[in-house]
């Protein structure tokens, strides 16, 4: 009997246990949930995707364990420079001094929400290069196909074509998308080409061109851009092309840069770029959606006619008469030649 009962009791206590640990809310917000900024070298703001809207309470502590009795709440302030006006979270250089100074750039936050109760609980909040985004990043991904000028050219009559005629007699004209870069004849430009193949959604490349569409087409949402402007920027400098890479190839003067003759429409390309101007050197990168066109016609077949005179018989025989009556004439003349000078010799 006792066996059974603690058998029981051991049943409740996992039971109970387990009811309690599903109800504990999780308070962890993933890397898209939050972007922090940094203003100066010891000024950060952090914003939360679903409190940044309405006004909350923080805290801080270098002590993931900390006493939340203890905790030290302060009110979130507004983004001024942000149009929305998102309600964020700081850091100045007192919080950063007394929290993060000396536990290597890390430190837990908590927040309440208006109504206080608790949203975030005890999250680590790392001020590292690569969680953090700066004005000089953003500034960067905002830039990005802008510090080397250029453009896609897709007027047919100004971009490359090809022609060719098939075994068929059939004339092919292949028009090939460009990218057109501004030269400058004080600078050596370069490039390298890579092929994002038409449905291909899960390359890192493809992420890249796709983000960068997104950025180009605007985001609402400032939340959402600096996520976004966070993501494009990681993954830009993680695919770039050093700029002492075995692989660039020098521009033309004329700039252009055309697709590959096996492109097909609706491939993708990222344009990597690079200028070189004295000890001065800039790279960027342009996106490329590709167009081929390749059109047939008939060639047509010019012949040459020649003229020529109908051969019978009766033009033969013409020919032959008129050779023979020739013929004739000069053994007549031959004959008469010869009888005068047999006369001649005869009177002497």
């Amino acid at each position: 009997m006792k066996k059974v009962k603690l058998k029981i009791a051991k049943i409740l206590f996992i039971a109970i246990a387990l009811i309690i640990t599903i109800q504990i809310p999780q308070f962890a917000a993933t890397d898209n949930d939050k972007i922090i900024i940094q203003k100066s070298e010891r000024s950060f703001i952090i914003y939360y995707k679903n409190i940044c809207n309405s006004e909350f309470n923080f805290a801080f502590s270098s002590n993931k364990n900390a006493n939340e009795s203890e905790l030290v709440f302060i009110t979130s302030v507004k983004d001024e420079i942000q149009k929305e006006k998102l309600n964020t979270a700081y850091i100045n250089e007192e919080i950063y001094d007394t929290y993060f100074k000396d536990n290597e750039d890390k430190a837990y936050i908590w927040i309440k929400d208006a109504d206080m109760k608790y949203v975030v609980k005890a999250e680590e909040i790392d001020l590292s290069e690569e969680y953090v985004m700066t004005d000089e990043k953003i500034d960067f991904v905002k830039n990005t196909s802008k510090r080397i000028t250029g453009e896609e050219v897709v007027n047919p009559n100004e971009t490359y074509k090809k022609i060719w005629t098939d075994e068929n007699n059939i004339e092919h004209t292949i028009i090939l998308s460009q990218y057109l870069v501004h030269t400058n004849e004080d600078t050596n430009y370069y490039y390298q080409l890579e092929k994002i193949p038409k449905g291909d959604l899960s390359s890192q490349a493809s992420t890249l061109y796709n983000i960068a569409e997104k950025l180009k087409n605007g985001i609402d949402s400032k939340f959402e851009q600096f996520i976004t402007q966070k993501d494009f920027y990681n993954l830009y400098q993680e695919l770039q092309p050093g700029k002492n890479d075995s692989n660039w190839i020098k521009l033309d003067a004329n700039g252009k840069i055309l697709e590959p003759e096996d492109t097909i429409t609706g491939d993708k390309y990222i344009i990597w770029l690079k200028a070189e101007k004295g000890n001065d050197v800039k790279q960027d990168a342009a996106f490329l959606l590709c167009y081929q066109e390749d059109t047939e016609k008939v060639v047509k077949e010019v012949l040459e006619e020649i003229v020529k005179l109908p051969r019978t018989y009766e033009s033969t025989a013409s020919i032959i008469a008129f050779c023979v009556i020739m013929f004739l004439i000069i053994v007549v003349l031959v004959l008469r030649h010869k009888t005068n000078k047999d006369k001649r010799q005869n009177k002497h």
